[in-house]
């Protein structure tokens, strides 16, 4: 017998969904009752059939995969992966108007219906359904959430069933349709081991000076002058790829290691085109303090008559390279401003500090040419086994959507500690890996530290890089070298490199997001709220390269006070964005694009073991001799005399 378009077969359905919504009605302004209750109450077959039509229903209106996956405790190990390779599979969305896409849209978070049931980890509270949907996306099975107007937030896998509420919010983890959720982590893939040979090329000349032990940390330097001893090693492989244990402040010994066994290297001073002066402090103290700058000098003048020939040292000089390990505490030699050192090129690992309005504003007016040289990266080898280029030719697939490794200190500790405290929540990114500083010889982190920290970055689509106790950082140059896209926070970054790559090159390479944007309403650091140089057009530049933030370029540009800067970047992110939120909005194919460009870039952050392909130190080399013209023009402009 049937009424209309009801049947009688039709009733134990209508019986079963009604006592489920009486049993769901949540209780005490808007708790949701427990799962064991509602399993005691409810009819599971009723609920299977009505979460199977709805996690269809879901997929066909946002082209969202909602995978099967098995119910999860909140002490899981698994993580989700960020992205899949092409060969890997995904849902492919329904063809659909520009109308269905917009209201797919509308649909992807159903206000007046809510889920029960099913969560996969301890419900949360937060200020609105989106921050709930951001919650999902960090959870490996989240397939559905439930936010309550009380602010709880359920995160559900698709075991859970739908039911209506005035007070329920819910949805998928993404709206877009070219995103996913996949259940299956991927295993690490070892990348493929080549064995690339001399590249031919033959290098400048280099005339090394021979210069006494106290000139080098007063002769404490490593026990051996082996690669091991200097790079940090032995190495160990990391999917297929060598890892050293290499210290950030190494850096002028790892040079002084190359031109010492370089195959150019002459012994004539007519002879040379490049002049090393190896003089260098891991960490200037009390106990081993700088060398002294007039002993420097004369002692290189004993080994090098020709520099008390004023033509000749006019004209040689500016082939002379000094250098030094750090950046707040250099030696005293390397702030020279006598003739004829004045005219010699620098190199350390980031530019004296970088002061408040960036590179253009520490060297203007200097002069000699001083570089921010890359930190030492993990990765030592020949410029075509570069781990960057060699996920590009595997097309591999990544693990983590990002990661980050570090601490919660420095000068933009709230922005690490609000980086941390979303890593250690989200198993969209790699867990935070606590790396002791390395403070020079004797290393204090194992080689196992370097080992996970590697992995991590092998394994992410993104690394994020924020400042630390300086601007910059040597976790940055190991993601550049790893093929981990670097995401960097402050526009002081973005033309710092530029002896090695343009910043045309690095904004194809890296993403920049305004620590501002991460912040919101907190705490942002001098840094992030840090201007150009009056006489630096570079924010105008940046507007150009960076089109999405150009409005936080004119916020920080020259002539505006702190206080202005900081409210203008106040406006425009009044509220703090997730990382996960940014970087899920980055397409697939912006991904790709940006890959090819960091693995194109990558090879010329290295520091090698020797001279068989084009690293960072032959890039150098050759800049040091192509910037003779330069070097003579910035020397006769500088008004900075001794």
């Amino acid at each position: 017998m049937a009424f209309g378009r009801w049947s009688f077969r039709q009733l134990p359905y209508l019986g079963g969904a009604l006592l489920g919504l009486y049993l769901t009605w949540p209780q005490h302004r808007g708790a949701v009752r427990s799962a064991p209750e509602l399993t005691a109450a409810a009819d599971l077959r009723t609920i299977a059939s009505i979460t199977q039509k709805e996690s269809k229903r879901v997929l066909n209106e946002t082209g969202t995969s909602v995978p099967k996956v098995s119910k999860m405790t909140a002490s899981s190990t698994q993580f989700t992966p960020a992205r899949l390779s092409s060969k890997s599979p995904r849902a492919t969305p329904k063809p659909a108007t520009s109308v269905s896409r917009a209201r797919a849209e509308e649909r992807c978070i159903r206000k007046g219906q809510g889920r029960s049931g099913a969560d996969i980890d301890e419900p949360s509270k937060v200020e609105s359904p989106g921050e709930c949907q951001e919650r999902c996306q960090c959870l490996e099975g989240c397939a559905f959430f439930t936010f309550w107007k009380d602010g709880s937030c359920h995160v559900q896998s698709t075991d859970s069933s739908p039911f209506g509420h005035e007070l329920a919010f819910s949805g998928p983890p993404f709206c877009r349709a070219n995103s996913s959720n996949h259940a299956d982590l991927p295993s690490p893939v070892d990348l493929p081991e080549l064995q690339p040979a001399h590249d031919g090329k033959v290098g400048p000349k280099v005339y090394l000076y021979d210069l006494p032990p106290r000139f080098q940390n007063w002769g404490h330097g490593p026990e051996c002058w082996s690669a091991d001893c200097v790079f940090g090693g032995p190495p160990v492989k990391v999917q297929g790829v060598e890892i050293w244990g290499s210290s950030q402040f190494h850096m002028p010994l790892m040079l002084h290691y190359r031109f010492l066994n370089y195959a150019q290297r002459t012994r004539e001073v007519d002879d040379a085109d490049v002049f090393i002066i190896p003089a260098y402090n891991f960490k200037p103290s009390h106990d081993l303090p700088c060398a002294n700058s007039s002993d420097l000098f004369d002692t290189l003048a004993e080994l090098n008559p020709r520099l008390k020939e004023e033509q000749w040292a006019k004209a040689k000089v500016p082939r002379h390279l000094l250098m030094d390990a750090r950046g707040w505490e250099t030696c005293n030699y390397m702030w020279e401003l006598h003739m004829p050192f004045r005219l010699a090129h620098r190199i350390n690992i980031e530019l004296n500090g970088l002061l408040e309005d960036g590179p253009e504003g520490w060297t203007y007016n200097k002069p000699f040419i001083w570089y921010q040289f890359p930190y030492p990266a993990v990765y030592h080898g020949h410029a075509e086994s570069t781990p960057a280029k060699l996920r590009v030719k595997l097309g591999g697939i990544d693990r983590y959507l990002w990661s980050f490794s570090g601490t919660g200190r420095g000068q933009a500790g709230f922005l690490r500690q609000a980086i941390m405290k979303e890593c250690t929540i989200c198993n969209r990114c790699g867990k935070v890996t606590q790396i002791q500083e390395v403070t020079g010889a004797p290393q204090k982190a194992s080689m196992m530290d370097y080992a996970r920290l590697s992995a991590k970055k092998l394994q992410s689509t993104f690394c994020v890089e924020p400042p630390g106790d300086s601007i910059t950082r040597k976790s940055l140059i190991d993601s550049i070298v790893l093929g981990c896209i670097p995401v960097v926070f402050l526009h002081q970054e973005l033309d710092m490199f530029e002896a090695f790559a343009t910043a045309e090159e690095f904004a194809d390479a890296v993403v920049y997001v305004p620590e501002a944007e991460v912040m919101g309403d907190g705490r942002i650091s001098l840094w992030g709220t840090g201007t150009f140089h009056d006489s630096s057009h570079q924010w105008k530049h940046f507007q150009k390269l960076y089109p999405k933030y150009a409005e936080v370029f004119e916020a920080l540009r020259p002539k505006r006070s702190l206080e202005q800067r900081e409210k203008q970047l106040r406006s425009l992110f009044p509220n703090a964005t997730s990382i996960a939120t940014i970087l899920s909005a980055i397409s697939d194919e912006e991904v790709k694009r940006k890959q090819k460009a960091l693995a194109k870039i990558s090879h010329r952050f290295v520091i090698g073991l020797d001279d068989s392909s084009e690293d960072a130190v032959r890039i150098l080399l050759n800049r040091i001799i192509s910037d003779d013209t330069v070097a003579q023009e910035r020397n006769a402009k500088s008004t900075l005399f001794a």
